[in-house]
């Protein structure tokens, strides 16, 4: 009795092991063998991944005198001119003072770098008010006077290549003199600057507008500006919209989406050319596969995206074209 349940115990592993080759293994081996696709409806983004460099028109607020600080705005809260951002109050007498004293001397060269990068830029203060409206911020990096709307049309992709950004936090109790203590950022135009390659230059357009994936979010510019700089070119783009990390980011790595395009999809390996036009093998009803032109509005990854039905050539003329559904040869040999 034990063997006749062995028996049903190893058919009943035979069977699941069966199961799994049909349901996953199979499909994965005839597929290598397909050797036609069918072209689909869909959307195709054209993207571009970069280091980005904030460009903002802002002000750094630094201590008149040593003291205890109270802050009494949120960061990221957008105040008007003359607002008062925090009370900076004269240090006790005595010992205790002593002690304050010490502690801000130690804490005081966390902002040694930034001070020494600022020089005497920054707005000195003993009332805290801002001389601005703007974005308030706590995070100062000391190329607060470096990366300017002034400034930026002279940067040169050398001066900023090596640069490892670090934005310093200063809220905290106590100042001692000339400590950076707040910033204010305009928000009403800010800046973003990058650097591509010529290959990828004739994606931008002064005018158009793009999207920018940043680390907190996406946000819409518009490329303000775009010029020469050796082997590559500098493109600048402006945006007025929110983002949550706008007065800390100095510089992260983005992916730019210049377009979004739909049509009908296909892998780039389906694509063939003849004659020098671009186009693809498509079945016909009797079996056989004959060239079809196509207009390739885009390349991302693998794939691309082409106008279905028909579209216009350079001559004017209006060229009949692929269609949602058509079966099309995914390796066809060039000029077929």
């Amino acid at each position: 009795m034990a063997k006749k349940n062995r028996r049903y115990v190893y058919l009943f592993i035979l069977v699941l092991v069966a199961l799994y080759i049909i349901i996953y293994v199979v499909p994965k081996v005839t597929g290598a063998f397909e050797t036609t696709e069918i072209l689909t409806a869909g959307s195709l983004q054209e993207t571009e991944k970069t280091i980005c460099y904030f460009v903002r028109d802002e002000q750094v607020y630094e201590a008149g005198a040593a003291g205890k600080l109270k802050y009494h705005i949120e960061e990221g809260t957008h105040i008007r001119s003359g607002t008062k951002v925090a009370s900076l109050t004269g240090t006790n007498s005595g010992a205790s003072a002593g002690e304050d004293n010490k502690k801000k001397s130690e804490e005081a060269s966390k902002y040694e770098d930034v001070m020494g990068r600022l020089g005497n830029q920054a707005i000195r203060t003993s009332d805290c008010k801002s001389k601005s409206s703007g974005i308030v911020s706590y995070y100062v990096d000391g190329y607060e006077a470096f990366f300017t709307p002034d400034r930026m049309a002279k940067l040169e992709y050398e001066d900023v290549k090596e640069l490892e950004i670090q934005a310093e936090d200063t809220k905290r109790k106590s100042a001692l003199k000339n400590e950076p203590i707040f910033k204010i950022s305009d928000n009403d135009n800010w800046y973003l600057l990058c650097w591509v390659e010529a290959a990828s230059v004739a994606r931008y357009e002064i005018g158009n507008s793009v999207t920018i994936q940043l680390a907190a979010g996406d946000i819409k510019a518009t490329v303000e500006n775009i010029t020469q700089a050796g082997e590559q070119w500098k493109i600048v783009f402006r945006s007025n919209r929110y983002y949550e990390d706008f007065s800390k980011a100095r510089m992260e790595e983005v992916q730019i989406v210049t377009g979004d395009y739909s049509g009908l999809i296909a892998k780039n390996s389906s694509i063939t050319t003849k004659d020098g036009q671009p186009g693809v093998m498509v079945r016909q009803t009797d079996g056989e596969y004959v060239f079809t032109r196509v207009k390739i509005l885009a390349r991302s990854g693998e794939y691309s995206v082409m106008q279905k039905e028909s579209f216009t050539d350079e001559e004017g003329n209006t060229v009949p074209t692929v269609k949602v559904y058509d079966e099309i040869l995914k390796k066809p040999g060039k000029g077929t």
